[in-house]
């Protein structure tokens, strides 16, 4: 009855969001959905994890009362102004051939920073061992400090090239190869998280790329390739490095015959009774050092012996033995209990009015920026990408490229794809002017 209740309620918000703002993937109901289902599916009791007490229940009521507070704070003003919601899309203000170079630009980028990862993984333990003994590759593997930024650039690669096949007619047949290349580049970090980041990303930036999006056969087969594409890679991956959590846990599974099913199942509701653990334990405040992890980094290099926090959370035997406790571990660990009021707050706050400038505003960079914000809310039941220094770079990386594609005239309408632009879109309104309705 929980489950039903708790999925019921996932949906619902759903449909809230596209009654009040005529789109199904607003912040709240995407962190609503997320929540209510991850906190679903723990009530099904398919991993027999230590109890999850009133610690972690107080700090997830709290949270989600505050991240709803901060969305609601911009989402009440932004109702009183409906142009915000009904102005016209501006993506049409791009050079193609300067996006084109952008995106080749990047991509020799990508291939450069993935060669010096390629090269620091064979001085650490020699590329042999990803096909002798992938578990001790993942063990050991570590990215290029600094230099590194050359090779995560990939993701931002996969994310603006598939923006750009879904904006334009008649796209450039290189970008496939990009795509295939980017995501390739994935398997050799070990983590699936960036697999999760490319996906997931790239789907708000998909959606947010057109004028409405209504549910149809199309949109719903769309959705599901990428739930179940993510979730075969999620498989492989484990496959391929041996990090099949069920298999060395089966002794705590209720249906071990699930196989990798209950790997999904782990990395969905694990979270829950790690923050359990994680709250109960005694901590002393770093006071921002984890919130303002970007700044920190930055001020370690200036500094001298400063230095910043381990960003890897403590593992915990719950009884599984895991370290992610949500993005609340990143607010608490700094702030305490006011943590999970504020910071919470200050996510919903930010990701809501990130959302509305798209909304307001649609145009390359809104739009890409509003995607990476929404994963960041997705992500939030694992862990905290608000925080991550690789998305804020992701954030320069896309005003950088959108000031270089930047036109002051439209492109012509018949170079762009059906459903970018509503009917109106070049006619209603001449180049350049504003839609006041």
């Amino acid at each position: 009855m929980i489950f039903v209740t708790l999925m019921t309620v996932a949906f619902l918000g759903l449909f809230l969001s596209k009654w009040l703002f005529d789109d199904f993937f607003t912040p709240p109901a995407i962190y609503n959905f997320f929540w209510n289902v991850a906190i679903a599916f723990l009530t099904l009791n398919l991993v027999r994890y230590h109890p999850v007490g009133m610690e972690a229940w107080r700090a997830i009521g709290v949270s989600y009362a505050s991240f709803m507070g901060g969305t609601a704070l911009v989402g009440v003003y932004a109702l009183q102004k409906p142009n915000w919601l009904t102005n016209h899309s501006r993506l049409a203000y791009l050079n193609r051939e300067r996006f084109e170079t952008a995106l080749f630009a990047m991509f020799g980028i990508g291939v450069f920073g993935f060669v010096l990862q390629l090269y620091h993984l064979h001085q650490l333990f020699g590329l042999s061992t990803f096909f002798s003994d992938p578990q001790r590759a993942r063990e050991l593997h570590t990215n290029v400090r600094f230099l590194g930024f050359f090779n995560i650039i990939n993701v931002a690669n996969f994310v603006l090239s598939l923006m750009y096949l879904t904006i334009y007619r008649k796209p450039r047949r290189w970008l496939i190869a990009v795509l295939v290349w980017s995501l390739l580049t994935a398997f050799f970090t070990t983590d699936r998280t960036r697999l999760f980041y490319m996906a997931i990303w790239s789907f708000y930036v998909v959606v947010y790329s057109q004028r409405r999006v209504n549910i149809s056969f199309r949109f719903a087969v769309a959705s599901s390739s990428v739930v179940f594409g993510l979730l075969g890679m999620f498989v492989l991956i484990a496959k391929l490095y041996v990090k099949e959590a069920y298999d060395y846990n089966r002794q705590f599974l209720k249906y071990p015959e699930l196989g990798p099913l209950n790997d999904i199942y782990i990395y969905l509701t694990g979270s829950f009774p790690v923050l359990q653990q994680f709250l109960t334990d005694k901590w002393d405040f770093t006071y921002g050092k984890h919130t303002f992890a970007p700044v920190v980094t930055f001020m370690e290099l200036l500094i001298p012996y400063y230095e910043r926090e381990v960003l890897v959370g403590k593992f915990y035997w719950v009884p599984i033995h895991l370290n992610v406790c949500t993005y609340l571990e990143t607010f608490y660990k700094d702030w305490g209990f006011a943590g999970l009021v504020f910071g919470p707050l200050g996510c919903g706050l930010i990701s809501m009015a990130v959302y509305m400038a798209m909304r307001q505003r649609r145009n390359l960079f809104t739009v890409y920026f509003a995607g990476l914000s929404s994963f960041c809310v997705t992500i939030s039941v694992f862990i905290n990408f608000y925080s991550q220094i690789a998305t804020w770079f992701f954030i320069v990386v896309g005003y950088i490229v959108y000031r270089w594609c930047y036109s002051s005239e439209p492109d012509d309408a018949e170079h762009f794809r059906t459903g970018v632009f509503g009917p109106p879109r070049f006619k209603t309104n001449p180049p350049g002017s504003v839609d006041t309705a």
